[in-house]
């Protein structure tokens, strides 16, 4: 795009007041010079005739265009600096007193050294302030109506524009440093309300990584690395902001880490430095969101704001405890439906596994309950205690869990009772699953020293249109005892003639 089209397409940005802090000083500034031009439009008219009123006129229109472009574009590159400087010149010799264009330049300088870096600043104010000198030279020459003008005031409106700058500069850093401390501020307060709604570690870390990349869109030259001890290197867990490369992992050497406790700081930034492109200064955060320690480290060019220090450090901490609060939960959430004693599933859990699996429309040959029931499992507790008995069941557990696929849900219902929940099985695999099982529950057993065996009895129910998944477990349960009616240690799948049996056993119990 070129500078005209860039105007007229970023024209109607010139007529309304942006909403950031510093855009809009800079807006207020650029009317400022463009309104001194106009207020020193009419000594032009009134004195300048022919070639010098449009050589005013001419100067007058560069200038406000050439400010335009700046505000629009968002930079002062030298050329510009250059054009202003000959465009004031133009309109300074169509004007009645040379000094009626220092009001022009002061207003030029305000908006101007809002833009670019500290040296621009001085380059420019050196180049304004010897296009005014040199219109002492020129002025004489082309106006008849010179009546003289005083060098001296010209030497005393020098330092006035060198200082103008100085506070000019010292003004934009503020408005940008605030400018920049709000947007993360915002981000902040963002991410605190999503963080309370992530649940899982994995969700709460790319909410974190979101805000970081944010912080640093919000803070030029911001860069965030995240690392993690490795054996003899630091892992690179994230990075946000510009890196020219990203490594796995860092020399170790670039941290000092105290055994045992914080306070780690930089060592030897240069890999760091390496990685980014350019020398940064680097500032070290703890990170205590994860089992291992981990840092964050912050750059920037120059110095790292201390405003940009105080934000990483607030998201840090708002990470860290809901990372904390995430494990808290899911602790909480693995005991909701846990066997304490085995680590299997509980009967809640399983509960609600069969509920989804039958919601999900697995019937027949989709979906297989098991109940196992273990034979002889008093006499354990009888003879060697309930400690034993313990060991019985933990180690029954296991081979629970080696005997079925990963897929299947293994659960303790209480007691010595157990079940399993086969999916995408007929009946035929789950009575060969279930014989499986009772010949693994059959094998010996070390309790303290001595060899016991235990067996174990499986019904197996399949369910049903109109079956609800309690009625689907007692099924199970049912065919569960048939089997152990017919001798223990064998498999039986359940057939509705069993619950005529059964309800014939509760009459009679």
């Amino acid at each position: 795009m070129n500078t005209v089209t860039a105007v007229r397409a970023g024209g109607a940005g010139v007529f309304t007041r942006p909403t950031g802090i510093s855009d809009g000083a800079r807006w207020l500034f650029l009317w400022l010079a463009v309104v001194s031009v106009f207020l020193a439009l009419p000594g032009v008219f009134l004195t300048a005739r022919d070639g010098l009123l449009a050589l005013g006129l001419a100067g007058g229109a560069a200038l406000v265009f050439s400010l335009a472009t700046g505000f629009i574009r968002r930079s002062t590159p030298l050329a510009s600096d250059l054009v202003d400087a000959l465009a004031m010149m133009a309109f300074a010799v169509a004007s009645p007193k040379v000094f009626s264009v220092v009001m022009i330049m002061f207003g030029a300088l305000w908006f101007r050294s809002l833009y670019g870096s500290g040296a621009r600043a001085l380059l420019r104010v050196s180049v304004y302030a010897a296009a005014l000198g040199s219109l002492f030279a020129v002025w004489p020459l082309v106006r008849e109506d010179w009546i003289g003008t005083d060098f001296g005031a010209f030497l005393g409106v020098l330092p006035t524009m060198f200082f103008t700058v100085l506070i000019a500069r010292q003004l934009g850093k503020s408005l940008i440093a605030r400018e920049q401390s709000m947007g993360r501020d915002r981000v902040l307060a963002a991410t605190g309300s999503q963080l309370l709604g992530a649940t899982s570690t994995a969700a709460i870390l790319a909410l974190a990584w979101a805000a970081s990349a944010e912080f640093c869109a919000a803070t030029p030259g911001l860069r965030l690395i995240l690392l993690a001890p490795d054996g003899r290197a630091l892992r690179v867990e994230g990075t946000a902001g510009y890196f020219r490369s990203i490594p796995g992992t860092l020399p170790v050497e670039v941290l000092f880490t105290p055994p045992g406790v914080s306070g780690a700081r930089i060592l030897d930034p240069a890999p760091l430095n390496a990685v980014v492109g350019e020398p940064l200064m680097w500032a070290c955060l703890e990170f205590e969101g994860q089992a291992e320690r981990s840092w964050v480290l912050v750059g920037a060019p120059g110095k790292v704001p201390t405003e940009a220090i105080l934000s990483v450090r607030g998201l840090v901490g708002q990470v860290a405890l809901a990372v904390r609060n995430s494990q808290a939960h899911e602790e909480l959430s693995n005991q909701a439906r846990t066997d304490s004693l085995t680590g299997l599933h509980n009967r809640a859990s399983l509960l609600s596994r069969l509920s989804a699996g039958i919601a999900d429309g697995a019937t027949g040959d989709g979906l297989q309950v098991l109940f196992l029931d273990l034979d002889d499992f008093k006499d354990v507790n009888d003879e060697l205690g309930h400690r034993a008995g313990d060991v019985v069941l933990i180690e029954v557990a296991a081979r629970l869990r080696a005997s079925v696929r990963p897929t299947d849900v293994c659960a303790r219902l209480g007691g010595d009772e157990f079940a399993v929940l086969l999916h995408g099985t007929g009946l035929a695999e789950a009575t060969e699953i279930a014989q499986r099982i009772i010949d693994a529950v059959a094998e010996p057993f070390l309790v303290g020293g001595d060899s016991m065996t235990v067996g174990a009895s499986i019904g197996i129910a399949t369910p049903m249109a109109g079956v609800g998944i309690e009625e689907l477990v007692h099924q199970a349960d049912v065919a569960m005892y048939a089997a152990k009616a017919k001798g223990k240690g064998r498999v039986e799948p359940f057939t509705p003639g069993l619950l005529t049996v059964d309800r014939y056993h509760s009459i009679h119990a």
